[in-house]
């Protein structure tokens, strides 16, 4: 069995909903690519707030799931260094590591 890996998208400004499913895509594609069981994308619908990110803590929690993809930093927070805050903690919360789907399309690593 794979290890399970949970996708977050957060809809940033100007983001449409083709863009909010290519990033959906890339995430499958990355977990496909890297031998994850993703069941589920959260998707924070509204920039500013963090319904979807405390259920994608809530569920790695429940499912003792330790991995979890974004898009990129910027799906964490659009300032870099408050992006990598949040990459941390995001981290201790699951008690593991978060991925970004755009460096392993970059490199090649998802196609």
């Amino acid at each position: 069995m794979n290890p399970l890996i949970y996708g977050y998208v957060r809809a940033l400004p100007g983001l449409g909903v083709g863009d909010i499913d290519r990033l959906r895509g890339d995430i499958v594609a990355f977990a496909h690519h890297q031998g994850f069981a993703l069941p589920e994308v959260f998707i924070e619908h509204t920039w500013t707030r963090v319904s979807a990110w405390k259920a994608l803590v809530t569920a790695c929690r429940w499912t003792r799931t330790h991995n979890v993809v974004v898009p990129s930093w910027q799906h964490l927070n659009t300032h870099y260094s408050l992006s990598s805050t949040a990459q941390q903690t995001l981290q201790d919360a699951i008690r593991g590591q978060v991925w970004f789907a755009s460096a392993a399309i970059r490199t090649g690593e998802a196609s």
